[in-house]
Formats: structure tokens, C-alpha cells, sequence
């Protein structure tokens, strides 16, 4: 049968509606049960990622010690191999050997540590104007989070030295340490920094 074309336009409009909530009909929401899944995953993932952000600013920020130990025992290394300059004209070469060393250990931390208890510390060209710092040629000019450290002892091949960074990143109180030492190679008489740096807390 052949309907008018206005027929046939309403026709095919209720055609199309009642398709429409057939489809609506067959598409069904959320139970609880899978809306307390979702948000409970959404919230492992967001805590997940929380962490990893952490770990990674803390990493980035330890990286600054790492370098920095890293300068400090290198000068250290090559005050120790130039110290024969400071010697006596006609000083033998076994007895300016003899007499190698490292330069004065640091009186305390630049800065205290108190200054970079869960803080950053903008130090100045007064805080690194004094041995060993001045002698190694050493400052950081940038703010730093951790306080700095120098230690050395004996003289010739029994010599030692260490650079030390200490600091306390989430302010609890409790400081991570990294130390690097230096020691001479007696086959060489030459000073080397040690392979590995010693981490005590690395994550506080």
C-alpha cells in the first residue's frame, strides 16, 4: 500500500525512534559492584603515580650530591698529584713522594645542617672561601639541599681523603650521607678517587 508522502515522512520517523530506544534499551549502566571496582583502581593508579613522581623529584634532587662528592674528591685527587710544587727547591722526588697531601679537612658542613633540613640553602662565595673549599677550587653557586664535608689524614702513599654530602630531604630528622674517598695507587704514587660512592639513607 502507498501512503501520501506526508505519511510516509511520519512513517519513517517512528522508524527511526523506535530503533533508537531499542538501542537505548539494550545498553545497560554501571552496577555498583563495577562502579566501586573503577574508583578503587582509579585510586591505585593515582597513589602508583603519586610515588613514581616522588621517587623521581627525590632522584633528581640526590643527583646534586652524587655530583658533587664527585668534584670534590676529583680536586681533591689533583691537589694530592700537584702538591709537590709546594716543596723545597731540591727536594728529591722520593722525598717530595713522601710528603704528598690532600688538602685540611673542613671545619664542619657548608652549610650546617640544620640549613638544609627539608630546604634548600643558597650559600655565597664566603661560605667556600676557606681551605680545603678555596684550595680545591670549589663552591656551588646554585641553592643546594645537601651540606658539605671534607676529610683528610696522613701524607705520601698512606694519605686518605673523602668528600661527604648529608641531607634531609623530607625533613624528618633523619639525613642520607654520601661518601666518596680518595686513596694513592703506591704502584703509581698518583691519587684515585674510588669507584663507588658510600649511600647511608639514600631515600631520607
Amino acid at each position: 500500500m502507498h501512503f501520501p508522502w506526508p505519511l510516509r515522512y511520519v512513517a519513517r520517523v517512528e522508524s527511526a525512534l523506535g530503533a533508537s530506544r531499542r538501542r537505548r534499551s539494550g545498553a545497560r549502566g554501571f552496577t555498583l559492584p563495577e562502579a566501586m571496582n573503577f574508583v578503587a583502581l582509579a585510586a591505585v593508579l593515582s597513589a602508583l603515580a603519586m610515588y613514581g613522581l616522588a621517587r623521581y623529584v627525590r632522584h633528581a634532587k640526590t643527583a646534586e650530591a652524587i655530583g658533587s662528592v664527585s668534584a670534590i674528591a676529583a680536586a681533591a685527587a689533583a691537589y694530592y698529584d700537584n702538591s709537590d710544587g709546594a716543596q723545597p727547591v731540591g727536594t728529591t722526588p722520593e722525598a717530595a713522594r713522601a710528603m704528598r697531601h690532600f688538602p685540611p679537612p673542613s671545619n664542619g658542613t657548608v652549610p650546617p645542617l640544620d640549613m638544609v633540613r627539608g630546604k634548600r640553602y643558597q650559600s655565597s662565595l664566603g661560605d667556600w672561601s676557606a681551605p680545603p673549599w678555596s684550595d680545591m677550587r670549589f663552591s656551588i653557586p646554585q641553592p643546594q639541599y645537601f651540606a658539605y664535608s671534607f676529610d683528610s689524614q696522613g701524607s705520601g702513599v698512606g694519605a686518605k681523603a673523602a668528600a661527604t654530602a648529608q641531607g634531609d630531604l623530607d625533613g624528618n630528622g633523619i639525613f642520607s650521607k654520601y661518601r666518596l674517598g680518595v686513596s694513592v695507587d703506591p704502584s703509581t704514587f698518583k691519587a684515585k678517587v674510588d669507584k663507588e660512592i658510600e649511600k647511608t639513607d639514600p631515600e631520607e
